[in-house]
C-alpha cells in the first residue's frame, strides 16, 4: 500500500507489464474530488502520463500524453524526494531501482 499526503494516495509501483500492456511506475490517486494520475511505460517501452477526472466539473475526461525517457526520469526523481521527505523509504527505493532499470535502456 501507498501512502496519504492530504486528499492523494501515492501508491506503490508494479515491477512488471500488467494484463493491458503497461507498467505502473507511479499512481496518484485523489478522493475529492476523484481523480487519477498515472505515469506508466507501455509494452513498446513508450512513456505515458495519463489523467482521468473521475468526478467535479471534468467527470468522464481522460488525457494521455506520451512523455520523453528524461522527462519520465524527473517525474520518479521527484516522487523519490517526495517519499523521502515524508518518510516512505521502502518505495523511494522501489522507484530507485527503476530509475536505474529505466537509465540502462
Amino acid at each position: 500500500m501507498g501512502f496519504w499526503v492530504g486528499a492523494w494516495l501515492h501508491d506503490i509501483l508494479n515491477t512488471e507489464l500488467g494484463s493491458d500492456g503497461k507498467q505502473v511506475i507511479i499512481k496518484h490517486l485523489c478522493f475529492g474530488p476523484l481523480e487519477t494520475r498515472v505515469w506508466y511505460k507501455q509494452a513498446d517501452g513508450q512513456y505515458c502520463c495519463e489523467i482521468h477526472f473521475i468526478e467535479g466539473l471534468q467527470a468522464g475526461e481522460r488525457y494521455t500524453n506520451f512523455v520523453s525517457k528524461s522527462e519520465m526520469l524527473k517525474v520518479i526523481e521527484t516522487e523519490i524526494d517526495f517519499c523521502k521527505k515524508h518518510g516512505e523509504i521502502d518505495l523511494a527505493i522501489l522507484l530507485q531501482v527503476e530509475k536505474e532499470n529505466i537509465n540502462r535502456l
